[in-house]
Formats: C-alpha cells, sequence, structure tokens
C-alpha cells in the first residue's frame, strides 16, 4: 500500500473512530484521548493528521455529509425519469435519521456551533447547498421535460430539504411520535401531488 494510502486510510480510521465518539458522549464531552482509544492509535498520530480539535471536527462533518451525497449520487445516476429521481431523493434522505442515526446526532451537536465557529456554519451551510441543489436540479429536468409544473426549483428544493428535515428531527426525538414509514409515504405524495403536472 503506498503512502497517500496509508495515510487516507489512518485519516478515515480516525474520523469514523470521532464520529463515534460524538454519538457516545456529544460534542462537548468526548476528548481526543476517547478518540485515540477508539481508533486504535496514539494521540500523537491524531495530531500528526489534524492540527486541532477543529480541523477534526470540519473532516468528521464532511465525511457524514458526504457519505450521504454519495448515496444519493450513487442512487440515482441510471434514473431517468425526474419523478424516480425525486422519489429517491426523498427515501434516501427520509431513511438517513434511521440508517445513519449518527449523522443527525453528529449534526444536531455541530448546529449548536454555528454561532460560535464561522467555519462550522460555512461547512453546514455548504453541504445544505449541495443537498438542495441536488434536488432543485431533479426539479428542473422535471419542469424542463413537461413531467413537473413550472416551479421555481430551488425554492421547491428548500420547501423538500426543510420537511425532510422537520419530520425526521420530530421522529429522532421520539420514535412514537408517529408512524414513520407512513409519514414519509404521506409526505412524499404531498410533495408529488404539488408538483406534477
Amino acid at each position: 500500500m503506498s503512502k497517500p494510502d496509508v495515510a487516507a486510510e489512518r485519516k478515515d480510521q480516525i474520523v469514523r473512530a470521532t464520529v463515534e465518539c460524538i454519538t457516545k458522549h456529544g460534542y462537548h464531552n468526548f476528548s481526543m484521548q476517547d478518540v485515540a482509544r477508539t481508533a486504535g492509535v496514539s494521540k500523537g498520530i491524531i495530531h500528526y493528521y489534524f492540527l486541532n480539535k477543529d480541523d477534526l471536527m470540519m473532516s468528521v462533518l464532511d465525511r457524514v455529509a458526504g457519505d450521504i451525497e454519495g448515496v444519493l449520487a450513487e442512487d440515482m445516476k441510471s434514473i431517468d425519469d425526474p419523478i424516480k429521481k425525486l422519489e429517491i431523493f426523498m427515501s434516501v434522505s427520509f431513511d438517513v435519521v434511521r440508517s445513519t442515526k449518527e449523522y443527525y446526532q453528529v449534526n444536531m451537536d455541530f448546529w449548536t456551533q454555528i454561532n460560535q465557529k464561522k467555519e462550522v456554519r460555512q461547512v453546514i451551510s455548504r453541504h445544505y447547498a449541495k443537498f438542495r441543489d441536488t434536488c432543485a436540479s431533479v426539479i428542473s429536468e422535471g419542469v424542463n421535460a413537461g413531467v413537473f409544473k413550472n416551479v421555481d426549483s430551488h425554492i421547491y428544493a428548500s420547501f423538500i430539504v426543510s420537511v425532510i428535515d422537520g419530520l425526521s428531527l420530530q421522529w429522532l426525538f421520539d420514535e412514537n411520535v408517529f408512524d414513520y414509514d407512513e409519514m414519509i409515504k404521506t409526505a412524499k405524495d404531498m410533495i408529488l401531488k404539488g408538483l406534477v403536472s
């Protein structure tokens, strides 16, 4: 294995361990020693790859959001029908809270930092922009194909992302608040009913 491969693998190992520590202890309550122990490395190794805790945290945020962006891109790449693409976008996004609970837990911990740390605000904002742009692109495809009503794709994408986030967070706080599968189906039906020509 080449040196860059080893470095990338080691960084990934540390980032994954950090996600695990944040999930277990919360953003404010984990230490670099916790990360080192979980990753099976020394604290010195962590500092070799990451300048400080903030640098590590930015990598964590990029990792968890990047994973979801990767799944969306992979699942939609071979689909031509804008309706199917939008259904996939919504299904994958709604499923994040179940399949990757740590994403929402880590994200919520990061949200507490947006007023203190400009970089955190910028990274979160950048990832939300990517999700909105992905959704807006699908909507624009549908509008251009005459499948969707002539709507402002960016406004509609912001609405869809906010519905997904709002319902996912409510369910994360209390899994008994509603039947999540039924709520996903209802939300998807309502969004498509308002959009399809």
